[in-house]
C-alpha cells in the first residue's frame, strides 16, 4: 500500500471541489445535512450565551461605575463582590425598623471626590388599573440618564419625563389582561392613590427582581418603598465616579454602612470565570453522540449516491495505478470538504441567525438579554463535530470505493457486491447491554437513559443488514415490486442500511420523547385536583373593585335562571380596602407537602353568610349556623382548634408586617371534602377591626347544575368587562398533550420521508439495469412505480418499526419517576390527604405509533411512486 502524502491530499479536494460544483443539487442536500445542524447548535449556544452571569446581580448597574445603599446602623458589615452581606457577628444583615437610611449627601461625601450619585428605589405596591388592582414591582429611576443605559431598552412610547410617568415591562403587557396597563392607561399606586400615567413600553435586564413599572423620581415618595434592603436595593444610588470603584473602596465603604456592588469588581470576576454553558460537560456526551450519530447516517446515503455516480471515475484512477488507499483518500475528501464547508457556513448561519433573532428571544422571554457575545470555543467544538461528522459519513463510501471494480465497471457491468452482513454478534450484545441498561436507569438521571439508549442505537445499527437479510427471506410471497425491494435492499446492503439506520434512530429519538411526554401528561397534577364540587360555577376574581363586581355579578345574572342564587364569598381586608391573605394552621409537615391552587387568594379564609357555609360544608348544619351567627369562626378542620380558639395569621397583599388574628372557634366537618378553611360572617370581622371584600361569586351545583355553554357565554362576557376575573365550571377534564404529539408527528413527517426519499432515489439509480430487463421482456410501465414505491415502502417500514420497538424502552424508562415518599396533599378544607409512593402511570402515544409504523410508509411509499415517472429505461447495447 502506497503512502498517502500531503500533494495527494490536495489533489483528491481538488477533484472533491470540481465534483461538487458539477453535482449541485447533491451538494446543496450534503451541506443542509451537515450544515443545519451545526447552526441550530451555534443558535442556541450563542442565543444564550449573553444571559450568563445576570442571575448574580441585585440591581442592573448599566453604565454606572457602582451601585450602593445602606444605613446608619450597618457599620461594620462584610459583604462578597455581588452585594451578599454579613454583620459583625456573620449574619445575613436584614432591614430593621429602626434603621435610618443615608441620605444623598451623606452618601456622596463618602464616595470618591467628584462622584455622582442618582437615587433608585424599588418596593411592591398595589395599585388600581381600569381592569381592577394588580400588585407589582415597581422601580422609581430616571431612565434618561446615561447611567441607567444597559438595564432597558425602549420598545414603544417614549421614557418618563416628569414625576406621575412610567413605562411598563414588555413582559407584563404579554398577560391577557394587557390592556388594564397599557401605554395611555393612568394607574392609581398605593392608598394614597397617586395617579401614575403609563407613556411607554420598555424591556428590562435580567437582573434581581424584574419591575412591572418603571416611574419617574417624585412620583412616590421615599418612605413608600420601606426600609434600606441590601438584597431588594430598595433604597440605593448609581454612582459615577471619576476613577473605578476598587475592592479597597468596598471595603472602606463597608465600614461606614454602605453595600457596595462595583463595576471594575465585578467584571475582573466575571472575566476570570470560564464562559461555559454545560455545567457537567459529561452529562452533554449521549446528546452529543445521538446528534453525531444522526447527521452520519442522514448524510451517509448522499456520499453513497456521489460515489455510485463517480464510479467511473474511481474505476479511471483505478486502472491508471491508483491503489485502494488512494480512491479512499478521493472519497474521504468529499467528507472532508463538505464538512468544512458545512461547518463553516453553518456556524456563520447560527451566529448571523442568533444576532436577528435577539430581538425576537427578548420579547418572548420578556428581560433584556446581555450584550450581543460569541462563545468561540464552544462555536470551534461544534464545527470541529460538523467536519466529524462529515468523515464518518463518508467513511463508508470511501470503503466501497476503495473496492471498486474497474474491469465491471468500465464494461458497463455490475459490480459483484462484496458487503459483508453486518456483525451480528457486536450488534446482539449491544442491543442487550443497552435495553438492560435503559430498564435499569428508570428513575435515575435522564443522561444514563440516553447514554444507554445510544448502545442500544449502536447495536441495532449492526443488526440492520441481518434485518434486511431477514426481511427478505420473508418476502418471498410477496407481489414482485415489494419482493424485488426486498431482495434489492439486502442484495445493496452498502446502501440500505444506513437510511433504514437513519430512520430508525430518528424514529427511537421520536417514540422516547412521545412515551416520555405522553406519560408525564396523564398523570394527576395539583391542577388536576377539583377546586369546587362537580358542577359548581366560580367567578373569582380578588383584585376587583365593587364597581368592576356589581358588573360582573349582573353579567353572571343574566345568563342564569331567574330563582338561582348566587353564593357570594369575600375575604379579610385592611379599613383601606387591602386583601388580608390568611395563614389558617393544619397539621400537614412540610415534607412532600403539596398545596391545592387558592383561586380566591384568600387563604382559604371565607368571609360569608349562612348560604356559603352550606355550600362549603355540602350540607346544612345547624349548629354551624348557630355558632355562624355567634360571631364564632366555623373551622372545618377541628384538629387545629387548641384551647377552643383559632390563630390566623394574615399579611397585605402589598406585603409588610404580618398580623395575627386570635378568634374562638367551633369545629365542624364537612361531608366528603369542604370547599374553605374557616367561615365567619361580616360581622364578626367588622367587630375585629377588618373589612371584607368580594373575591369569589358561586353557583352550588345543589342549587342549580350550570350548563358547558351558558358557562362559556358567563366566561365571555366577563372577559369583556375585565380579564382579572376567572370563570370555571368544575367538571372532569383530563390533560391533553395534542400539540406535543402533533409536533412530534410533523418532525417526524419531515425526517422519516426526506431520509426515505434520498434512499430511494439512490435505489431507483442502482436499479437501472434491472428495469431495463423487466422492460425487454414486457413489463408494463406501471412496474417501475410499483417498484420504486416498494422501495420506499421497505426502508420506512423497517426503520420505523425498528425505532419503534427500541423507542419504547427509553421512552418508559425516561417517564419512570416515581414517587418516592408519600405525598400530603392539602385539601382545600386544610385537611391532609395522604397519596401513597407508587410507580407513575405509562402512558403510550398510540396515535403517534400509528403515525409512524403506518402513515409514514405508506405515505413514503405514494409519495414514491407519485415522483416517479412510469416510463421504463430501454435496454442499451454495451460494447463488450
Amino acid at each position: 500500500m502506497s503512502p498517502i502524502h500531503a500533494s495527494g491530499v490536495r489533489a483528491a479536494l481538488r477533484i472533491s471541489r470540481r465534483n461538487a460544483l458539477r453535482s449541485k443539487r447533491r451538494s446543496a442536500l450534503i451541506l443542509a445535512m451537515i450544515g443545519l445542524p451545526v447552526a441550530l447548535a451555534v443558535l442556541a449556544l450563542t442565543a444564550l450565551f449573553p444571559a450568563a452571569g445576570s442571575d448574580r446581580e441585585h440591581y442592573p448597574i448599566g453604565q454606572a461605575d457602582a451601585v450602593v445603599t445602606g444605613a446608619h446602623g450597618w457599620a461594620g458589615l462584610t459583604q462578597d463582590a455581588w452585594g451578599n452581606t454579613r454583620d459583625a457577628q456573620g449574619n445575613g444583615v436584614s432591614p430593621q425598623p429602626g434603621d435610618v437610611p443615608f441620605t444623598q449627601a451623606e452618601v456622596t461625601v463618602l464616595l470618591p471626590p467628584g462622584s455622582r450619585v442618582v437615587p433608585v428605589a424599588r418596593g411592591t405596591f398595589r395599585y388600581l388599573t381600569p381592569q381592577g388592582y394588580e400588585t407589582g414591582e415597581i422601580r422609581q429611576v430616571d431612565l434618561r440618564d446615561p447611567m441607567s443605559r444597559g438595564t432597558f431598552r425602549l420598545t414603544e412610547g417614549r421614557l418618563p419625563a416628569a414625576p406621575g410617568e412610567a413605562v411598563v415591562s414588555a413582559d407584563r403587557l404579554k398577560r391577557d389582561d394587557a390592556r388594564a396597563v397599557a401605554p395611555g392607561v393612568t394607574l392609581l399606586v398605593g392608598d394614597e392613590r397617586r395617579p401614575v400615567r403609563v407613556v411607554g413600553v420598555a424591556l428590562f435586564a435580567l437582573a434581581g427582581i424584574g419591575p412591572t413599572l418603571a416611574t419617574f423620581p417624585g412620583s412616590l415618595p421615599d418612605d413608600a418603598f420601606g426600609p434600606a434592603d441590601p438584597e431588594l436595593m430598595s433604597r440605593a444610588w448609581l454612582v459615577d465616579s471619576p476613577r473605578p470603584v476598587t475592592w479597597a473602596d468596598v471595603r472602606r465603604l463597608n465600614a461606614q454602612g454602605l453595600v457596595v456592588v462595583s463595576r471594575a469588581v465585578t467584571d475582573r470576576l466575571t472575566a476570570d470565570e470560564p464562559p461555559s454553558r454545560v455545567s457537567d460537560p459529561v452529562r452533554a456526551v449521549p446528546w452529543v453522540a445521538i446528534m453525531l450519530l444522526e447527521v452520519v447516517l442522514l448524510a451517509g446515503p448522499a456520499f453513497a449516491v456521489g460515489r455510485l455516480r463517480r464510479s467511473r471515475e474511481f474505476a479511471l484512477v483505478a486502472v491508471q495505478g491508483g491503489s485502494p488507499a488512494h480512491l479512499r483518500t478521493i472519497a474521504l475528501a468529499d467528507g472532508l470538504l463538505f464538512g468544512v464547508v458545512a461547518s463553516a457556513l453553518g456556524a456563520a448561519l447560527g451566529v448571523v441567525a442568533s444576532r436577528l433573532a435577539t430581538p425576537l428571544l427578548e420579547w418572548w422571554a420578556g428581560v433584556l438579554l446581555g450584550p450581543f457575545r460569541v462563545p468561540w470555543a464552544e462555536v470551534a467544538t461544534t464545527a470541529v463535530l460538523g467536519v466529524v461528522a462529515g468523515l464518518l459519513a463518508a467513511l463508508a463510501p470511501a470503503v466501497a470505493a476503495s473496492r471498486t471494480d474497474p474491469v465491471a465497471v468500465l464494461s458497463g457491468r455490475r459490480e459483484r457486491s462484496r458487503e459483508r452482513a453486518g456483525r451480528p454478534l457486536l450488534g446482539a450484545v449491544l442491543v442487550v447491554a443497552g435495553t438492560a441498561a435503559t430498564i435499569a436507569s428508570a428513575g435515575h438521571d435522564i443522561a444514563w437513559t440516553a447514554t444507554s439508549a445510544l448502545v442500544t442505537q449502536l447495536g441495532l445499527v449492526a443488526l440492520v443488514p441481518v434485518l434486511l437479510a431477514a426481511t427478505a427471506r420473508l418476502a418471498a410471497r410477496l407481489p414482485l415490486p415489494l419482493r424485488f425491494a426486498a431482495r434489492d435492499a439486502v442484495r445493496n446492503r452498502g446502501r440500505t442500511a444506513p437510511a433504514v439506520a437513519a430512520v430508525m434512530t430518528a424514529v427511537v429519538a421520536l417514540v422516547a420523547v412521545g412515551v416520555a411526554g405522553h406519560s408525564v401528561a396523564g398523570q394527576r397534577s395539583v391542577l388536576d385536583y377539583a377546586q369546587a364540587p362537580a358542577g359548581a360555577l366560580q367567578v373569582t376574581g380578588p383584585d376587583l373593585t365593587p364597581e368592576l363586581w356589581d358588573r360582573v355579578r349582573s353579567a353572571v345574572r343574566e345568563e342564569l335562571p331567574a330563582r338561582v342564587p348566587l353564593i357570594e364569598a369575600r375575604m379579610l381586608a385592611t379599613r383601606s380596602g387591602t386583601p388580608l391573605f390568611a395563614f389558617v394552621p393544619d397539621d400537614a409537615s412540610g415534607t412532600n407537602r403539596v398545596e391545592l391552587l387558592d383561586a380566591t387568594g384568600s387563604g382559604g379564609f371565607l368571609v360569608g353568610g349562612e348560604d356559603l357555609l352550606r355550600y362549603v360544608l355540602r350540607r346544612d348544619d345547624p349548629a354551624a349556623v348557630a355558632a355562624l351567627r355567634e360571631g364564632k369562626p366555623v373551622v372545618l378542620n377541628p384538629d387545629v382548634i387548641r384551647q377552643g380558639e383559632v390563630r390566623i395569621g394574615l399579611t397585605p397583599a402589598t406585603g409588610g408586617e404580618p398580623l395575627a388574628l386570635t378568634l374562638p372557634a367551633v369545629g365542624v366537618r364537612p361531608t366528603g371534602q369542604g370547599w374553605a378553611r374557616v367561615v365567619v360572617s361580616p360581622e364578626a370581622a367588622a367587630k375585629n377591626g377588618y373589612a371584607a371584600v368580594t373575591c369569589m361569586l358561586v353557583v352550588d351545583p345543589a342549587d342549580f347544575r350550570t350548563p358547558r355553554a351558558t358557562a362559556d357565554r358567563i366566561a365571555a362576557k366577563v372577559e369583556r368587562i375585565t380579564g382579572k376575573a376567572a370563570v370555571r365550571l368544575e367538571t372532569l377534564e383530563t390533560p391533553g398533550d395534542t400539540l406535543l404529539l402533533v409536533v412530534l408527528g410533523i418532525i417526524a413527517a419531515v425526517l422519516v420521508l426526506g431520509m426515505t426519499s434520498v434512499a430511494t432515489m439512490l435505489a431507483a439509480v442502482e436499479a437501472r439495469p434491472d428495469l431495463e430487463t423487466m422492460s425487454a421482456v414486457g413489463a408494463a410501465p406501471r412496474v417501475k412505480r410499483a417498484v420504486v414505491a416498494g422501495q420506499a415502502l421497505v426502508i420506512a417500514l423497517l426503520g420505523s418499526v425498528t425505532g419503534v420497538l427500541a423507542g419504547l424502552a427509553p421512552g418508559v424508562a425516561a417517564a419512570s419517576r416515581p414517587i418516592p415518599h408519600p405525598t400530603m396533599v392539602l385539601r382545600p378544607d386544610g385537611v391532609t390527604t395522604i397519596v401513597p409512593a407508587e410507580a407513575p402511570t405509562i402512558a403510550i402515544p398510540w396515535a403517534l405509533i400509528g403515525l409512524l409504523v403506518v402513515g409514514l410508509p405508506l405515505l413514503a411509499a405514494l409519495g414514491g411512486a407519485a415522483f416517479t415517472r412510469s416510463r421504463l429505461p430501454l435496454p442499451r447495447r454495451r460494447a463488450t
